[in-house]
């Protein structure tokens, strides 16, 4: 199965890109005119939007489900609203993470496993309990979770769950959680489930959740999809890459020496 990896940030700018939610007088620019910016009108990311002083526009990317948020006022492209919310959210995602690591170099802790193994640790299945008992034991587990069929039964018992945590009652909008069962920090990231090989990591960097509890991680925003999707967590207690993921769904040993988990949630 042919496998391409891509990081959020390059589809978004490509992608099916639709008004999601105007605050105040933004206008679009149409030939030499502006006219009033609609909700719902598809845009494209070279279009201009004249945002002015306290207005905001909210940007749907209608393959991610992601939402894009302005964070200044002037007059700038699509493009700019979005690469400036994706920086956002990096550097939010990533003084998390240097704060984090200082704390646990502060506190003198060590990465440790209970497990003692490297590459794919053979508890992160959790076969025993899931849709895969009968699963193939000679292709990669993360091969066959990304191939489970909609309709089949998946146990939730994990040592990580990735959980959905609506933002709101009304805008349909959510924030991904995960909820660490071990007792170590861990590396995470999230990519669809998909039957076409394509996946896209959903976060720049790999957010670290706390162990023993649950982490939101909200500086990203989504909108619920409008079919049932699926969407797979994989955690690490070492840092890892896309290449990485290649590898492990390759069946290859990835160059990331941590123990590797997953876990699929559906929508």
């Amino acid at each position: 199965m042919a496998l391409s990896i891509m990081t959020i940030a390059s589809p978004a700018l490509e992608a099916s890109l639709k008004v999601y939610k105007i605050t105040g007088d933004i206008t679009l620019k149409s030939g030499n005119r502006w006219k009033p910016l609609q909700r719902r009108a598809e845009i494209t990311s070279s279009d201009m939007l004249r945002i002015p002083a306290g207005a905001t526009v909210e940007i749907l990317d209608s393959d991610t489900r992601r939402l894009y948020s302005s964070l200044t006022s002037g007059d700038m492209s699509v493009k700019t609203i979005i690469s400036e919310a994706i920086n956002d959210a990096d550097r939010v995602t990533h003084k998390t993470n240097q704060r984090i690591l200082a704390a646990i170099s502060e506190n003198g802790e060590k990465r440790k496993s209970r497990y003692g193994s490297t590459g794919l640790s053979m508890h992160d299945t959790d076969a025993s309990s899931s849709a895969l008992t009968a699963s193939d034991p000679s292709k990669p587990y993360l091969q066959q979770l990304m191939q489970l069929p909609a309709d089949a039964n998946y146990n939730d018992s994990a040592d990580i769950i990735l959980i959905r945590r609506d933002i709101t009652d009304s805008d349909k909008t959510f924030n991904f959680a995960v909820f660490n069962t071990l007792d170590q920090y861990l590396y995470i990231n999230i990519i669809d489930q998909n039957d076409n090989g394509d996946i896209n990591f959903y976060f720049n960097e790999n957010p670290i959740v706390k162990p023993i509890g649950e982490t939101v991680i909200g500086e990203y925003r989504y909108l619920l999809p409008e079919e049932s999707s699926g969407y797979i967590v994989i955690g690490s207690d070492m840092p890892f890459n896309a290449d990485d993921i290649r590898t492990i769904l390759n069946g290859g040993t990835p160059k990331a020496t941590g123990n590797f988990f997953y876990s699929l949630l559906r929508i």
